[in-house]
């Protein structure tokens, strides 16, 4: 019999930890996105291949396919989600996993959880109207309700979201580099 917390396997859990500890090389992923420009703000981005637990993924036959544009308050046609809603997705999508999973191999039980994120960006330093406008988002806000939890479970709850890597990414510098193509 399997025991399962939060919908996740706590047996896989622990062997994939043990197979870690045994072999850090295999904890060392790259993730994979192309993405091609259409028109105006719209472009598409295509997610399949990644190299993880040293090998190369081929278990998904199929790209997943994302759409993004703009409103058209900022030009676009609204043929997706705007790379910073994108953004905020998957910071969203990002600390819930990290938050369920880690809970999950702590033994704690929840039996919901909902969010929402806010994002405030001032476009004027996009633009280069105000060289002391921030050119990305100035403030992030991410609201969890967690239902089944006690109080004190709701705050390591919030400690373990935090360990996300998405989350870790934007609070900590990370070296982006950008080239093209020769």
């Amino acid at each position: 019999m399997t025991n399962t917390i939060n919908g996740f396997n706590t047996e896989a859990i622990a062997g994939t930890v043990a197979a870690i500890q045994d072999n850090p090389e295999i904890a060392k992923f790259e993730l994979r996105a192309r993405n091609i420009w259409l028109s105006g703000g719209h472009n598409r981005s295509f997610i399949q291949g990644f190299y993880g637990a040293g090998q190369e993924d081929t278990t998904r036959e199929q790209p997943f396919v994302y759409d993004n544009d703009e409103p058209p308050v900022l030009l676009g046609e609204n043929k997706g989600a705007n790379p910073g809603e994108v953004l905020l997705h998957g910071l969203l999508g990002c600390m819930t996993t990290a938050m369920v999973l880690l809970a999950s191999a702590r033994g704690i039980e929840v039996s919901g959880v909902t969010s929402k994120v806010e994002g405030d960006i001032d476009i004027t330093g996009f633009l280069g109207l105000n060289a002391t406008s921030k050119k990305g988002f100035q403030q992030i806000r991410v609201t969890f309700d967690i239902e089944g939890a006690t109080e004190e479970q709701k705050q390591e709850l919030i400690t373990l979201a935090k360990q996300s890597p998405l989350f870790n990414s934007l609070v900590n510098p990370v070296d982006v580099q950008v080239a093209f193509q020769a």
